[in-house]
């Protein structure tokens, strides 16, 4: 066995691909002593253990990474009456009806800001000059951080991710999360503050409010883990899936050539196939409510349990040569936003600005290609994302 593939932290943050590849064949519910939980790694034991929450309920557990970088409880945490309340506040801006109706004023400025900043270069970090600034600054204002600088809402999620990664127990990671946990909750605060005098439009208004009775509004406690929980899956996703399939297709010359050629009819397609092909988020955690048997293992109850997307999604049993991003797939569906009732409530926002970040890429930088002389790099397995991808154009 290659030690590439052992199941570790670094060899999990640096690719977890090859760790996924062995597990899915030779050991598809393995105990990974890193994070004290089993890992599901095949695509129809993903689904069956995500589909049953009367068995796999969600992991309210106070020695999970989630509760240290997130706080408990949050809207992953929690189930019943109460999740239903909180998710009413937080799904009703973010419905297809509503997304349509405002996500191109959202977008479409900020990715023409950002292309224009980078056109005459002729190279970028497509990931750290164009994709992230995108997704940060879009979703930020969603939020309702309209007044904080991209470059601390990049901060912001990668010192959280980082942190949701710590399997090695650094002290200078737990730092960082913790200076930024701090600067969140001071300017969260006072957008709470704000929005208490006169409630607006934004997110995190929709969430004090949202399903709540005429005249009551959730207090800044109670709802704080779940800001958390907003901001770094919503500032880290939209952007990171973009970045990878925009990798996938520069990786793949004839479909960056397509893609070239028909942007707008492509890049939904293109986005979709970036999210199966490289999760942006790649696990969600369960706890076991009793003893249960899949795949010839025993998970017992109480026992933490890591559904693993990023390896589901490439299932060679799901997807025909499952490693390789091809835009023109047949359809099946991935499951890169996660299992109802805690399904990714800005799905529709995510895939709606990813189709618009990458065609006008693709229609606005003549014979976008990579950038040879310079690595790829990707990293990280709860959050995983192409940091660097290094392109050249046409100027």
């Amino acid at each position: 066995m290659g030690t590439h593939t052992d199941l570790t932290g670094e060899n999990l943050y640096r690719d977890p691909y090859p760790v996924y590849a062995r597990l899915r064949a030779e050991e598809p519910v393995a105990f990974f002593e890193g994070t004290k939980e089993y890992f599901i790694t095949r695509f129809d034991d993903c689904r069956t253990i995500g589909g049953n929450d009367k068995v796999f309920g969600p992991s309210g557990s106070a020695n999970r990474p989630e509760a240290r970088v997130m706080g408990m409880p949050n809207v992953l945490t929690m189930s019943g009456e109460d999740h239903q309340c909180l998710r009413q506040g937080i799904d009703e801006n973010l419905t297809q009806e509503r997304v349509r109706s405002f996500v191109e004023g959202l977008t479409r400025p900020v990715v023409q800001r950002y292309m224009d900043s980078i056109k005459k270069n002729g190279e970028a970090n497509l990931t750290a000059e164009l994709f992230e600034p995108i997704s940060v600054r879009c979703i930020g204002d969603v939020i309702g951080l309209t007044e904080t600088p991209n470059e601390t809402l990049v901060e912001w999620f990668h010192a959280m991710a980082l942190g949701l990664q710590n399997v090695s127990n650094d002290p200078a990671i737990w730092k960082r999360l913790d200076d930024a946990l701090a600067d969140i909750d001071r300017q969260m605060g006072d957008l709470y503050q704000a929005c208490l005098s006169k409630p607006n439009h934004s997110l995190l208004s929709h969430v004090m409010y949202g399903g709540m009775p005429k005249g009551e509004v959730r207090s800044w406690e109670e709802i704080s883990p779940t800001m958390r929980v907003i901001i770094l899956g919503g500032l880290q996703e939209p952007g990171h899936a973009a970045a990878n399939a925009c990798t996938g297709l520069l990786s793949n010359p004839d479909q960056a050539k397509l893609m070239a050629e028909q942007p707008q009819e492509n890049a939904m397609r293109a986005f979709d196939e970036g999210l199966r092909w490289i999760a942006p988020i790649g696990v969600t955690p369960r706890i076991a409510k009793q003893d249960f048997e899949i795949a010839g293992t025993v998970i017992p109850e109480g026992a933490s349990v890591a559904i693993v997307m990023g390896s589901a999604n490439r299932d060679e049993a799901r997807f025909e040569d499952a490693a390789r991003f091809d835009m023109f797939r047949k359809k099946k569906q991935h499951l890169s936003f996660g299992f109802r009732p805690h399904f990714c409530s800005g799905h529709f926002l995510s895939r709606a600005m990813g189709e618009i970040a990458l065609a006008e890429v693709f229609a606005q930088l003549p014979d976008l290609r990579l950038d040879t002389s310079r690595e790829i790099k990707g990293k990280g397995w709860r959050f995983r994302g192409i940091s660097d991808l290094p392109a050249k154009w046409n100027a």
